[in-house]
């Protein structure tokens, strides 16, 4: 079982209610969120617990396998980095 957690580029996240059978269910409901994309960009397929990273975008492989606040923390400090702000999505995974 799988979960979907939505990350802001500061690492605020939030947890999808639903539970999904497998990765590709997860995914799919991701691509359906509609606004929530705006503010919280980033989605992660996460262990049925939501504690651990268990699929990511492309770009962030070397993500899955960690815990989600470990990479919340790595949002937090990458946000603060000099050039980050104001940056869209792609160019801010492209400087992780």
């Amino acid at each position: 079982m799988y979960k979907i957690i939505c990350m802001s580029f500061d690492g605020d996240y939030q947890t999808e209610k639903p539970e999904f059978e497998t990765i590709n269910e997860a995914w799919e409901y991701s691509n359906d969120l509609g606004s929530k994309w705006f503010f919280y960009p980033f989605h992660f397929v996460t262990s049925v617990s939501g504690k651990t990273i268990r699929d990511t975008f492309e770009f962030l492989e070397g993500l899955n396998g960690l815990r989600v606040k470990t990479v919340a923390e790595i949002f937090r400090k990458h946000s603060e980095e000099p050039g980050t702000e104001g940056m869209d999505c792609d160019a801010f995974l492209l400087s992780m």
